[in-house]
């Protein structure tokens, strides 16, 4: 970025900038190198002026939720990192409708519309991560997605401030079209309930389950495979009898195939390793090609 770049969003922006920023310390994986720039906006309009800034400049960004479900390179991003979290985590409720920004976190917010008294989202109250994250990658659990509840979409995509409706978007299984756009807050219909224990208690079972059968207790980025139809990567990764190998610092989780955890300070290089190791047995085995989950941001793989 031009130093009348930054001299002019210095102008405009009211939140707070760091330089350098180690991306370990914002991914679920602890691992990734410094950003360029790492922008916190003070507000939502503030994220609008800076997105709108750095589109109109043609300049490098990256919108950061929680940091799940992204591996960052080992030298880091160049160019902008713009932090959500706190700016857009908001919620309001209108009987069934229930509107929430972006930067909140999709697990509280399944536990804060039960308290309100409704469901059709505590499928996914184990999903780490912001509801903006949820959105662009249709994060799913147990059968259920999130775009089986979205009725409204807003955001910023190709330089413009626009509200979208679902038949606007192109979403199937871990998929929308929406990865160039910046996701500042959607509206879901939900269903009102009588008995709202039955609820948390489905809510609870789903939780267990999960943490059962994942490795919650180590640095990770959720499911790095997505699942091949008819199919389950953990299940061929399992059969390749890849549980428990590892690459430098990143391990095959014994708990659940699907998940290669940062067991001991791993690299982003140790992590492609390790993935790429993966995807070889499993062609090698059964002739399918794993397509990542993760996301794979900034340079030095």
């Amino acid at each position: 970025m031009k130093d009348t770049h930054l001299m002019e969003i210095q102008s405009f922006f009211k939140g707070t900038i760091r330089y350098n920023e180690p991306m370990k310390k914002h991914t679920t994986l602890k691992i990734g190198g410094p950003a360029d720039y790492f922008f916190e906006p003070a507000n939502k309009q503030d994220l609008i002026n800076l997105v709108l800034y750095h589109y109109q400049h043609n300049l490098p960004y990256f919108v950061l939720g929680k940091g799940s479900n992204i591996l960052v390179g080992d030298k880091g991003i160049r160019g902008s990192v713009i932090a959500i979290r706190d700016t857009l985590s908001y919620m309001n409720i209108k009987s069934e409708y229930v509107t929430v920004g972006a930067g909140y976190n999709l697990p509280r917010l399944v536990i804060d519309v039960i308290e309100h008294g409704l469901e059709g989202i505590e499928n996914l109250g184990g999903i780490p991560g912001t509801v903006g994250g949820a959105v662009i990658m249709n994060a799913g659990a147990y059968q259920r997605e999130i775009f089986d509840v979205i009725t409204r979409v807003e955001c910023i995509r190709a330089g413009k401030h626009v509200e979208l409706k679902p038949e606007d978007i192109d979403f199937r299984y871990r998929y929308t079209n929406l990865t160039d756009s910046v996701i500042l807050e959607i509206t879901m219909q939900l269903k009102k309930t009588t008995d709202i224990e039955a609820v948390k208690q489905k809510r609870k079972n789903l939780l267990e389950k999960r943490n059962q059968s994942q490795p919650l207790n180590k640095p990770n980025a959720g499911s790095i495979f997505k699942n091949p139809p008819n199919d389950y990567a953990g299940r061929l990764i399992e059969a390749c009898n890849l549980k428990g190998v590892q690459t430098g610092g990143a391990l095959v989780s014994q708990k659940h195939a699907n998940f290669l955890v940062n067991e001991n300070n791993a690299t982003a290089s140790d992590m492609m390793n390790l993935i790429n190791k993966v995807k070889t047995c499993v062609f090698e085995k059964f002739n399918i090609l794993l397509e990542l989950e993760v996301q794979l941001i900034g340079e030095g793989f």
